[in-house]
């Protein structure tokens, strides 16, 4: 572009600019290029992917969130449809190649809709409709399952081949080794949910998922996986004194340090001889003993810190034998404050 005789440079020297139907087609092209690769991948046919990377990593698996991330996709269009499989697996956990593929195949039907002339916008709007409608008949077609009341045990063992089914559907294109693995693997999420799930006041039950905690452990099989009706925490015991079981414990949660406090401004303290530095010390020490005595008196003999605790607290907490853990996850606190009834 040039103004007056001076050329006016709006992007970069060397910048190529498609736009229009070329650049449409340029965009359907990479997302159907995609589509192909996690198509021979879909359904109960679908095959493994071997993915090699720089570092000559070899990774096998037939799910497509695995395979986009470890695919270095460049096209911008291609890039969309692999943040489209992220956020179906982050809100789902499942159905990722399904939704690169039936994106892949809408946008190959609305390129012979763009050979028509008809504007891109037409085609989104009809899609919409389209979507609002699969929607209702996916209503009339899906089958209600009645869960009954989880609170009898022979409700719980009727329902339990219903959830099996559900399930399975899910599991069975995931490599889980053998079937009896799939089956105690199936049995264990199935416990686990109906070990959260909440009656609804206006009827059914609601599960948060958020309640259901998975620890991975490397070194064992899958057939070593256990389901523990509790809280897990994969911390150690911040001193080698303190006690490594406590029964009937008395769990005091700490959302702050077990630390001397810093000050928020930037301080000096100007110290002339050794006296001053051991009486700053034992200030220290007796305001750690005070923190550690006001635990012990309310009849604590386990304490879950989110933050830190100073060396010399945990001297006192474990001669009290009060076991201590530290650098809790805030997630992980607010399951332990539902647990046990902590505020």
């Amino acid at each position: 572009m040039a103004l007056y005789g001076i050329p006016v440079l709006i992007l970069k020297e060397g910048t190529t600019r498609t736009h229009g139907r070329e650049a449409l087609r340029n965009n359907i092209l990479a997302a159907r290029a995609l589509g192909e690769v996690l198509k021979t991948s879909l359904g109960p046919r679908g095959l493994d992917k071997m993915l090699v990377d720089s570092f000559g990593d070899v990774t096998v698996t037939n799910d497509g969130a695995a395979i986009v991330k470890e695919m270095e996709v460049q096209h911008p269009a291609a890039k969309l449809l692999v943040e489209t499989a992220k956020a179906v697996d982050a809100e789902v956990g499942d159905g990722t190649t399904s939704a690169v593929v039936l994106a892949s195949a809408l946008l190959e039907k609305a390129e012979s809709l763009l050979d028509q002339n008809i504007h891109p916008t037409i085609i989104i709007e009809g899609y919409k409709k389209a979507m609002n409608k699969a929607l209702e008949i996916l209503d009339e077609i899906s089958m209600k399952v009645s869960i009954g009341d989880l609170e009898k045990p022979e409700e719980v063992e009727k329902i339990k081949p219903e959830l099996k089914k559900v399930l399975f559907s899910t599991l069975a294109s995931k490599y889980v080794a053998t079937p009896d693995i799939l089956e105690k693997l199936m049995n264990m999420v199935i416990d686990a949910v109906l070990s959260v799930a909440e009656k609804r006041p206006e009827g059914g039950y609601g599960v948060r998922l958020g309640n259901v905690k998975i620890e991975k452990k490397k070194g064992a099989s899958l057939a070593e996986s256990v389901l523990i009706k509790g809280i897990v925490l994969d911390k150690e015991v911040v001193h080698p004194g303190m006690p490594r079981r406590v029964e009937k414990a008395r769990i005091a949660l700490i959302d702050t340090p077990l630390e001397i406090e810093k000050p928020d401004i930037t301080a000096k303290i100007n110290i002339t001889s050794p006296e001053q530095i051991k009486a700053f010390l034992d200030e220290e020490t007796r305001i750690l003993r005070d923190m550690v005595d006001k635990i012990a008196k309310t009849g604590a003999n386990v304490v879950i810190c989110q933050k830190g605790i100073d060396d010399v607290a945990q001297h006192f907490l474990a001669k009290r034998g009060i076991l201590a853990v530290r650098r809790v996850k805030r997630s992980d606190m607010e399951k332990l404050e539902r647990a046990t009834g902590g505020r």
